[in-house]
């Protein structure tokens, strides 16, 4: 599939505070406060905004924000931006509220995977594959991959670690990815009780037909717009070569979850991992080995994914975090937390180096660390501010979500009651008739011409909305 169309749903964190860092008000409290101009809105928890993105509240209280459909993934890179924005700026109302109540409290919002308790939350990546493919052989060549992409696109951080345990010593070591000690099966239809790599839950959201949703849950949600564009344009890569029908690298792995928390510990890439046809691999060569494969493939601008990612890689082979250290979020961690450490005389295991951890992934822009870094020069700022901003109330223009993005701001542009889901736009009047957007491609639907003209005729000019 040479044109994929994508998305990625991100939880945060979510953790209420006074001044002098104790706990202000319980997870479900403080979501409620945060979600009430959304509430307000659309009188529901779980809206689709302007910008045809879904912004809702999911279980255990942890604000959930789902990109629009997007066939670029620098367009999505930016509906990922736009979301935080979004949030950072519910947040600041939500203090402003509580303030204004005598409440000594702010909400933060981390965008960082897993909490100080260990408890784990998702960030999902959806790609759309073809119905016809044989599903059942993509995750014999996917999942080495995505097993061993972590030394890429990993969010870095601190794993606590005991004796004897796989690939690690005592105490606390950096780690490519905390995710990875989160995982417990290569492939399944759950999502929290065993968390599988991928989710093999059959849910389209397209014509069932055509199309079936790769639902992969292994990825770090992550702050540079650099790793979160390789997340998505090297796992396309792989997609389609796997698709081409021609030969392929075997690259399975003897036991993934063993493997994917030893490539976590293992900041050379170097580490022997068995293979399922017996002797090693290591991580290096598996991404290499996928890197080489797919460079055929790639023209335009992806010559410059394999170019990024092939910089990626060699900073984990040499040594030489030059260049990665001021772009992938791992070793921009990796970086700092040594900074903090010399200067202060402390190790990793150290309170102050978590608290450091869970400030990098604040998506607030006063007070988030990766957003501090960012203004020095020393984090990546890839995409223009307009493009962020943009991307914050118009829609994709060259997938499905262009035509949810018109409904809904025309909806509340005029006042008119709507539902919308990922394929169905609605009126809430009586006797008002579904329209079915079934290609996740379309952007031109007479259906939908002719529900934006009743909206028109039946609406009147409403107020701004709060949100986007």
């Amino acid at each position: 599939m040479k044109r994929r169309v994508g998305g990625l749903e991100t939880e945060f964190g979510l953790v209420c505070v006074r001044a002098d860092g104790s706990r202000a008000l319980e997870p479900e409290e403080a979501a409620r406060e945060l979600f009430r101009p959304v509430v307000a809105m659309g009188r529901s928890s779980n809206v689709f905004l302007r910008n045809a993105a879904r912004l809702y509240l999911d279980v255990g209280s942890h604000p959930e924000y789902a990109t629009a459909e997007c066939d670029d993934w620098w367009d999505l890179v930016a509906q990922d931006r736009a979301g935080e924005r979004i949030f950072a700026e519910l947040t600041a109302q939500a203090d402003e509220r509580l303030a204004e109540a005598g409440q000594d409290a702010r909400i933060h919002l981390l965008k960082n995977n897993v909490d100080s308790a260990g408890n784990a939350f998702g960030s999902h990546e959806n790609f759309l594959v073809d119905r016809r493919g044989e599903f059942t052989r993509l995750p014999r060549y996917l999942l080495p991959f995505l097993v061993t992409r972590q030394i890429v696109t990993g969010a870095g951080g601190v794993a606590h670690v005991v004796p004897g345990e796989a690939g690690a010593g005592a105490g606390a070591q950096f780690v490519f990815s905390r995710r990875s000690d989160h995982m417990w099966e290569a492939v399944s239809s759950a999502t929290t009780r065993t968390r599988p790599i991928i989710n093999t839950r059959d849910e389209p959201h397209g014509d069932a037909n055509l199309y079936r949703r790769l639902h992969v849950i292994v990825g770090d949600s992550t702050m540079s717009e650099v790793s979160t564009h390789l997340r998505f344009a090297t796992t396309d890569l792989v997609l389609r070569a796997i698709e081409s029908g021609r030969a392929l690298p075997e690259l399975g792995l003897a036991d993934d979850i063993a493997a994917i928390r030893a490539v976590a510990r293992d900041l050379t890439g170097a580490a022997p991992l068995p293979a399922a046809g017996g002797g090693t691999t290591t991580a290096l060569e598996v991404q290499q080995r996928w890197l080489d494969h797919v460079a055929d493939l790639a023209d335009g601008e992806e010559t410059e994914v394999l170019e990024t990612w092939q910089k990626a890689l060699d900073a984990v082979r040499t040594g030489d975090r030059t260049w990665a250290a001021q772009n992938l979020d791992w070793a921009i961690k990796e970086r700092l937390f040594t900074q903090v450490r010399e200067r202060r005389g402390i190790d990793l295991e150290d309170p102050a180096i978590e608290r450091l951890d869970l400030a990098y992934h604040d998506i607030d822009p006063a007070r988030g660390v990766f957003f501090a870094l960012q203004r020095r020069g020393l984090a990546p700022a890839i995409l223009p501010e307009e493009r962020i901003e943009r991307a914050r109330t118009i829609a994709p223009t060259t997938t499905r979500a262009h035509l949810r993005g018109q409904v809904v701001t025309a909806a509340q542009e005029h006042g008119v009651d709507h539902v919308v889901d990922w394929t169905t736009l609605r009126l809430t009047r009586r006797g008002a008739m579904p329209v079915q957007v079934m290609d996740p491609f379309a952007t031109e639907l007479p259906a939908v011409d002719a529900l934006l003209a009743e909206i028109r005729e039946q609406g009147a000019p409403a107020a701004e909305p709060p949100l986007a």
